[in-house]
């Protein structure tokens, strides 16, 4: 009876040990935020490099001077997610004459029995159907219907709360540090100014370590920017549920499908 009992208890310590290493390493991902920065530089020609990290142990990079998107684990580049592919793709399209000419020498149909012709029919038929009935889906009644069903008083409510929380998404997401310098000019000292007025209007212009200097003189741009920032997939989750709790949204989604079914 002891070894059953000692059997269970290892069974419970093993379980348990993996149970906790799951919650460990979901705490991590939800609260352990992703940095990430942007460096581009200008001056001879377009350059930019970019990192993001996670807990100093999962990192996506690329470097100035390279065309390479490296994945990375404590530093040790693993996998090349993009770029340094482009000399196999060109061995591939050497000769495409030949393939051309090989394509063009056969005939469509050879090769292909004759029971496989009408099965090949049938099914541009049934794709035929499937495009016209997207393209039915969708028509301007059910559209002026949706846009109907927003501008009501009661629903005006919950678009205003949808708004918010993008602006609140949009302040979150923008970086915490950011350091630059824009010359810019047109040639045209009037159209130089509408554009700097276009970029004022924008809250990254009057961030401290930005510099925008015009030239009114000739048409120039020079850029060297760096930004900095982190993400937390807890305010995610909170979003989430805040928009999951939401009566009056969860109201107006279904107004939105049963109109939809309607005008479909």
């Amino acid at each position: 009876m002891w070894i059953v009992l000692t059997i269970l208890k290892w069974i419970g310590f093993i379980f348990g040990g993996i149970l906790a290493l799951l919650l460990f390493f979901s705490a991590l991902v939800i609260f352990v935020p992703l940095r990430y920065y942007v460096r581009v530089n200008s001056q001879d020609k377009l350059t930019y490099s970019y990192c993001f990290r996670w807990l100093a142990v999962v990192a996506v990079r690329k470097g100035a001077h390279s065309d390479k998107v490296l994945l990375t684990l404590f530093g040790i580049p693993v996998k090349c997610l993009a770029g340094g592919k482009k000399k196999t793709e060109k061995k591939k399209d050497e000769n495409p004459a030949s393939v051309d000419d090989n394509h063009q020498s056969e005939p469509p149909d050879k090769g292909k029995k004759p029971s496989e012709r009408p099965l090949k029919k049938r099914r541009q038929k049934r794709a035929g159907l499937k495009r016209s009935k997207s393209k039915k889906s969708f028509s301007f009644a059910g559209v002026s219907s949706i846009i109907g069903l927003i501008k009501e008083s009661r629903n005006r409510r919950v678009i205003k709360k949808l708004l918010r929380e993008i602006l609140l998404l949009i302040r979150y997401l923008s970086p915490t540090r950011v350091r630059g310098r824009i010359i810019v000019g047109t040639g045209d000292p009037c159209t130089t100014g509408m554009l700097l007025g276009g970029i004022s209007l924008f809250p990254a212009a009057y961030q401290d370590g930005v510099r925008i200097v015009p030239d009114f003189e000739e048409k120039h741009f020079e850029a060297d920017g760096f930004i900095k920032g982190k993400i937390r997939m807890i305010y995610f989750l909170r979003l989430l549920h805040r928009l999951y709790q939401d009566r009056e949204l969860k109201a107006l989604w279904k107004q939105i499908n049963k109109v939809k079914k309607e005008a479909a």
